[in-house]
């Protein structure tokens, strides 16, 4: 049983829950609950989508439980840095799509969570930003890397380097976010992009999805060998086969995973 997350099913989607009150903290055990329930989503064929989001109307997540870092001890903030490594490197290798649903504030390992998503939503009224500054420390996450990946290294050093929290406006106008919505409407819009995963084949949205977060460590000829590879390794299977007779046959394809 989790203690600092839940989690609940609508259609194909789970809907992983920050709950952690008052901000939705980051602590070691929490962030393993989050390994072991994204690990448990890989291998579950009735779940095409994940949806992370925060409980209340205030925070997403304000990032890792700072007391823990007070002492100054090494090897405590080094297992809770291995903490965030395995629980987002989960997130990561999920093979369908993720989804943050930003509500309230999100800040260091909580825009980190969500940075490690496919696509983000944020209500009206959300703020977004790498503060850890301010305390003497560096995002350790990924921050550094998949907010330049996002929205440019001149945008993450402003919201790094200079501890800038932007609102949900600013957030999509440079590209940190994909869609905002009026507040209390981001777990269902969501919930809503997430389940359009289902139409498209299983084994085509994996093969996809791995080499669209690849792409940009490879030249073009080299990204064109391994997507040819790829599309050629779907032809003649169960998935290809139904995806083209449904098309030709004008009705909606009948996937594996929905036997």
């Amino acid at each position: 049983m989790a203690k600092y997350l839940t989690l609940e099913r609508l259609g194909q989607s789970a809907i992983i829950t920050i709950n952690n009150p008052p901000a939705n903290l980051w602590n070691p055990d929490s962030l393993r609950e989050l390994a072991v329930i994204v690990r448990g989503l890989h291998d579950d064929a009735t779940v095409r989508s994940v949806v992370i989001t925060g409980a209340g109307e205030a925070f997403f997540s304000a990032g890792a439980d700072l007391k823990l870092f007070t002492t100054g001890d090494r090897e405590t903030a080094a297992a809770f840095l291995d903490a965030f490594h395995d629980a987002f490197a989960a997130i990561r290798a999920y093979p369908g799509v993720t989804v943050a649903a930003i509500n309230g504030y999100a800040l260091g390992g909580g825009l980190e969570c969500a940075l490690m998503c496919d696509y983000m939503v944020a209500e009206r009224g959300a703020r977004l930003g790498l503060p850890e500054g301010k305390v003497g420390l560096i995002p350790s996450a990924g921050g550094t890397k998949t907010l330049a990946d996002k929205v440019g290294r001149a945008w993450a050093k402003r919201i790094v380097l200079g501890g800038e929290i932007v609102t949900a406006e600013k957030a999509f106008e440079i590209g940190l976010v994909e869609e905002i919505v009026d507040s209390g409407f981001a777990k269902i819009v969501a919930v809503s992009l997430a389940n359009k995963v289902s139409a498209q084949g299983p084994e085509a949205v994996s093969a996809a999805h791995a080499l669209i977060d690849g792409s940009a460590e490879r030249t073009l000829e080299a990204h064109l060998q391994l997507e040819r590879e790829a599309a050629l390794a779907l032809i003649g299977g169960d998935e290809q086969k139904e995806g083209v007779a449904a098309f030709l046959g004008k009705r909606a394809p009948k996937w594996a995973d929905e036997d």
